[in-house]
């Protein structure tokens, strides 16, 4: 008895392979990969986090946060850089996230550092000086700090890196930067 010819295979469908869904790649995949492999920079080690990847000096000490993807950098026993995790951001709304207290001296876009290729990532640098609230008794004090934000628009995410601008050189700042890459958890934290 001969087969119906619906259960008969085609030539164009025997030569096609079946497609597996669980195999097909996810929109977080395909941003993922438009970056290069991580490679770590000479005088420089590997700090890896559940959602990014980063180099930083051999001689900084890295201590975990309380919160995951939250590292406290420290040279020499002084803490002179922080990771942070805010909600995304663009230059517009950048102001919503300012701190208060803080005179904001510089603001740029600096896609040209990321070694991740996607319109809808970018890196900002801001720079800020804090001083003390008018209400507070402690002495006077002022804090020059260089934050970078690595703003995912697919994620609603920004990773943050935030530095002594008297403790840490912008070439080195950029180093950072530019070896970011984000790991598998592009959609959370």
């Amino acid at each position: 008895m001969d087969r119906p010819d619906y259960d008969k295979e085609t030539p164009s469908t025997a030569q096609e392979p079946p497609v597996n869904v669980e195999e097909s790649p996810t929109k977080a995949d395909e941003s993922l990969a438009t970056q290069p492999p991580f490679v770590v920079p000479e005088g420089y080690q590997m700090v890896e986090a559940n959602a990014f990847t980063v180099a930083v000096p051999v001689d900084w000490r890295i201590e975990k946060g309380y919160f995951q993807d939250f590292f406290y950098f420290l040279l020499n026993d002084k803490k002179i850089g922080e990771t942070e995790i805010l909600g995304w951001f663009d230059a517009e709304t950048w102001k919503d996230f300012k701190p208060n207290h803080s005179e904001q001296t510089d603001f740029r876009q600096r896609d040209d550092l990321l070694a991740i290729q996607n319109g809808e990532v970018h890196l900002y640098s801001i720079r800020l000086i804090h001083t003390k609230p008018a209400a507070e008794l402690d002495p006077d004090w002022r804090y020059d700090e260089t934050r970078w934000y690595v703003t995912v628009k697919e994620s609603g995410l920004s990773y943050g890196f935030l530095f002594s601008s008297e403790d840490v050189a912008e070439s080195v700042m950029e180093t950072i930067l530019s070896s970011f890459r984000l790991n598998g958890a592009i959609n959370g934290f």
